[in-house]
């Protein structure tokens, strides 16, 4: 169960055009938190076959150097299948994460598959250790 108190929710990746050979990123700094629902945004796709190649997150103590979470890796083989594109309509696809066995950053990483796609991600950020901190989770966006 994912309880709304003590949570805030931040911006991730802004929706925009990404091609595919870019990929959208942004990063959560979870201090402060236990848990975090990460949720993908993609866009409709002219083919189902139009699935993101990359479907992310990764983790680190210092927001420099990024190490893959196995859990959370579209690969099919250690963490998850990454859902064909729907052609008429857009997707959300939501990781919960448990962040007291995580490191403090969290990055998602999205490419687009054959075509180029609108993402986006937004988190919620939940289980505050200390209540003055709710709300109050920085993010960043980087695209490209």
């Amino acid at each position: 169960m994912f309880p709304l108190q003590n949570a805030g929710s931040v911006a991730v990746i802004a929706p925009a055009s990404t091609a595919t050979n870019a990929t959208a990123s942004g990063v959560i700094d979870t201090l402060g938190y236990e848990e975090v629902k990460v949720c993908v945004l993609l866009d409709s796709a002219a083919s189902t076959s139009n699935n993101p190649v990359t479907l992310s997150l990764t983790e680190s103590d210092d927001a420099t150097t990024y190490s893959a979470i196995a859990a959370f890796t579209g690969d099919a083989t250690n963490g998850f299948t990454i859902p064909n594109a729907d052609t008429a309509s857009p997707q959300v696809v939501e990781m919960n994460v448990d962040c007291r066995a995580r490191k403090r950053y969290l990055k998602v990483l999205v490419t687009p598959g054959t075509a180029a796609q609108i993402v986006g991600a937004t988190a919620v950020v939940g289980k505050a250790k200390d209540s003055t901190v709710a709300g109050a989770a920085a993010a960043e966006s980087v695209s490209g």
